[in-house]
């Protein structure tokens, strides 16, 4: 079962960073929330923690299970390690993040080689979240990560506590990071800008405005 551990932020309590840290290191999966939802994470450079995540979120069809998890990075210059951020690009993250987006670039040559991933392609998150941006920054490598998106009922109610968590997921996952407060659920903007235009994916939370006015100029 899961070790449910209610921490607190402003700042962050060091001691609970590091258990999860601990956690993340051996392979394990954990649960926090973020800036728009409950989600599930791990080291995104282990590919048995990764084959874990995929396991306890199952894909609706196999075409969304063979699709990779995003990335969650502590800053913009962790995530250039992974990713191809020109200055172009770079403004617009820079005016974008943190915050309830994912954004698709191009991977850099390194990703390959860091996190044992050959695709063109890599969606990136930097989440408004200053515990999750402690902890993957104490951390120092991306976590690959999914949302929770599962309803609890048929009125499409989702998860929005810890304890919720623990009652359904407690049997897959190692740890539960918990703030002790109601999260509800809600998606990213998904904006992709691995071609020289911004292309929205999705309307989500984030504000999509900047970018229907480039594509409107364009």
């Amino acid at each position: 079962m899961a070790k449910h551990i209610f921490t607190y932020i402003n700042p962050p309590s060091e001691r609970d960073l590091d258990a999860a840290c601990l956690v993340l290191e051996q392979g394990g999966v954990i649960a926090y929330p973020t800036d728009v939802n409950w989600s599930i994470g791990c080291d995104a450079s282990n590919v048995k923690a990764v084959d874990r995540l995929r396991a306890i979120k199952p894909a609706k069809n196999i075409e969304v299970d063979k699709q990779p998890f995003s990335l969650i990075f502590s800053s913009l210059s962790m995530a250039a390690n992974y990713a191809t951020v020109d200055g172009h690009h770079y403004r617009l993250l820079k005016k974008s993040l943190p915050g309830p987006y994912t954004f698709i670039l191009k991977r850099s040559k390194n990703l390959a080689r860091q996190i044992n991933d050959k695709r063109r392609i890599v969606g990136i998150r930097i989440p408004q979240s200053p515990l999750i941006l402690a902890l993957v920054d104490k951390f120092a490598r991306p976590l690959a990560t999914t949302s929770l998106s599962f309803p609890l009922d048929s009125e499409m109610n989702y998860l929005k506590f810890g304890f919720e968590i623990e009652e359904r997921f407690g049997h897959g996952i190692d740890l539960i990071l918990d703030l002790g407060e109601e999260v509800i659920y809600r998606e990213t903007s998904i904006i992709d800008l691995s071609s020289d235009e911004p292309q929205i994916v999705r309307s989500g939370v984030g504000d999509i405005s900047m970018f229907q006015l480039i594509q409107n100029e364009s």
